[in-house]
């Protein structure tokens, strides 16, 4: 596969001049949904809110410019959090540059190869159990701040949140509140008007608080 194909071509942009009002607002729509995801994402892997904003930001231009597709959306995911909790805790940030720098050299390689093809081949209960997995051990990260207690030690996630909650004494009331009140938006928002961003909403009221 030539170099010159990652390139973007004139080609890509013939219909930039007619269609960008509504590329405008499906980038709007895309960035009010991908925000409080992207911030969500760098505080649970341990670089913090900042983290997760660039690489957002960073993913969504490098993958606009050499992207196969006029219409995909690209940014931080929950996987990518589970992946970097233990790269942060061993070798700290400066290991999170190598880890990228390998992963993107595989995605090239099995670009090359063609691997993509193979992806349909993968049975849905898998995926569905991996995404799943992702979120549960997301959400157990993340039980120690939301009590506002102190993480306990351990490697095991699900051990650390068992011990967390034991050692809750109801001290940290408002961080579990502030849990709470974001679960409550999130839930309700969407049954009251499906065009209401939730998430973006959710973050706006628990920063505000």
């Amino acid at each position: 596969m030539s170099l010159s194909r990652l390139l973007p071509r004139r080609a890509d942009y013939a219909g930039l001049r007619t269609a960008w009002r509504a590329d405008l607002v499906a980038g709007i729509t895309v960035a009010v949904v991908a925000l409080p995801l992207a911030l969500g994402f760098g505080v649970a892997s341990g670089l913090g809110a900042e983290a997760g904003l660039v690489t957002a930001i960073v993913a969504g231009v490098v993958a606009g410019v050499f992207g196969g597709s006029s219409v995909q959306v690209s940014g931080p995911t929950g996987a990518m959090t589970v992946v970097l909790v233990p790269v942060v805790a061993s070798v700290g940030p400066s290991g999170v540059m190598v880890v990228a720098l390998l992963a993107g050299l595989l995605l090239m390689l099995a670009g090359t190869a063609r691997l993509g093809r193979y992806a349909g081949l993968l049975p849905w209960p898998v995926v569905e159990g991996f995404t799943v997995g992702i979120a549960l051990l997301i959400f157990l990260q993340q039980v120690p701040a939301a009590l506002g207690v102190i993480k306990p030690a351990g490697e095991n996630t699900a051990l650390v949140a068992v011990r967390a909650i034991s050692s809750w004494g109801g001290e940290g009331w408002a961080a579990a509140a502030l849990v709470a009140l974001v679960a409550l938006v999130m839930v309700v928002l969407p049954r009251l008007h499906r065009a209401l961003p939730a998430s973006l909403i959710a973050v706006v009221a628990a920063t505000a608080l």
